[in-house]
């Protein structure tokens, strides 16, 4: 037997656990082994100290006061749960503005969405901007296309995420890049 597994089963030992084979083949391995003799004698004053203790008795009312406790203290909860995310109006007004921004693309994009749009038939400048880029985009390669795509994607990502990280993560981020430029 290995003291790996000698170690295991010393305290089913010590609380009478093991089969009559297991006893045999630990107590084989403790008489050939000094270290898992001294962790069983360590174990066996432990389990005698735990028996002269006497077990504290809690107070009828501790379910009472931990919930009172809890009751009056959520606001610290929840600035732990939420403690970096504090967006500023400016934040706010950015992913607002983009999100406004996807949709008129998307909408613009199909044409039984864009029929929808009162000004959209009349095809006026920003209408006219988005459906002239549209075909743009669609006489490219679908490699070039999809390349296009990706990088605009994560930049808006990586733009979208900074917004709402707040500034300490921003400025976090900020520092690790320039810590990462070449000088």
């Amino acid at each position: 037997m290995h003291c790996s597994k000698a170690a295991i089963q010393l305290q089913l030992y010590l609380d009478h656990q093991l089969t009559l084979e297991q006893i045999r083949a630990l107590e084989t391995h403790l008489s050939s082994c000094p270290t898992c003799r001294q962790e069983l004698l360590l174990l066996e004053k432990i389990d005698t100290v735990l028996q002269v203790i006497e077990p504290v008795v809690e107070p009828p009312d501790l379910t009472k006061k931990i919930m009172q406790r809890v009751a009056l203290s959520p606001r610290k909860r929840r600035e732990y749960m939420y403690g970096l995310f504090h967006p500023s109006l400016f934040e706010i007004l950015t992913v607002v503005v983009l999100a406004t921004i996807t949709m008129l693309g998307i909408i613009l994009a199909q044409p039984s969405l864009r029929g929808i749009l009162p000004r959209a038939n009349q095809h006026d400048l920003l209408s006219t901007a988005i459906i002239t880029t549209s075909h743009l985009l669609g006489s490219v390669s679908s490699s070039t296309l999809i390349w296009m795509l990706w990088v605009l994607g994560t930049l808006l990502g990586v733009g979208i995420t900074l917004v709402l990280a707040g500034k300490e993560i921003r400025s976090s981020w900020f520092r690790g890049m320039l810590n990462q430029l070449p000088v």
